[in-house]
């Protein structure tokens, strides 16, 4: 999923997913030569928990020394102005951000947190919605340059991982 020497974007919401996938990155950055870009947006929405988990991305990037980009985007409005659910806005928001950033930078990857339980629930969703054969497979581990190097892992695995490293994160009151 990712190459030798490779810049690869990494999306950081604070949360135990983005956290170990993040660490696991940084750990491999040596032996792979590569340069990690975290970045977190906030989505306005949660008031001073965003806030929290906005520094807390800025914390563990800095304990790290890995760049962070912070955005702020009103997410409430984008949802409003296109008409769409908050989870959409949210989700169109996070990706053009991190592909505006992957250009402007020239990164090669972005790698994303989704995890085993997230592909489950995927799939789950699109058979309610009636979705045909396609739908059944959740979540691909790589679409052009999103890739998902942790989507094998369950989200009990994770958080495990991230207690025995002592990796804190924080948790979204609303997910």
């Amino acid at each position: 999923l990712i190459d030798f020497k490779e810049h690869v974007i990494v999306g950081i919401s604070g949360g135990a997913d983005s956290t170990c996938l993040l660490y696991v990155l940084d750990r491999l950055s040596g032996k792979l030569n590569l340069k990690l870009t975290a970045i977190h947006i906030n989505h306005m929405i949660r008031g001073d928990e965003a806030l929290r988990d906005e520094q807390h991305a800025i914390d563990f990037c800095n304990k790290l020394n890995i760049d962070i980009i912070v955005e702020r985007i009103d997410v409430i409005k984008l949802a409003r102005e296109e008409k769409i659910s908050l989870e959409e806005a949210g989700r169109i928001a996070r990706y053009n951000t991190f592909y505006k950033y992957q250009k402007e930078l020239g990164a090669d990857k972005i790698a994303v947190a989704h995890n085993k339980n997230d592909s489950v629930e995927t799939v789950l969703m699109n058979i309610i919605r009636g979705s045909g054969l396609e739908g059944l497979k959740g979540i691909d581990v790589k679409r052009g340059v999103i890739v998902r190097p942790i989507l094998m892992l369950a989200r009990d695995e994770i958080e495990c991982y991230c207690k025995e490293n002592g990796l804190g994160y924080v948790v979204d009151s609303t997910n």
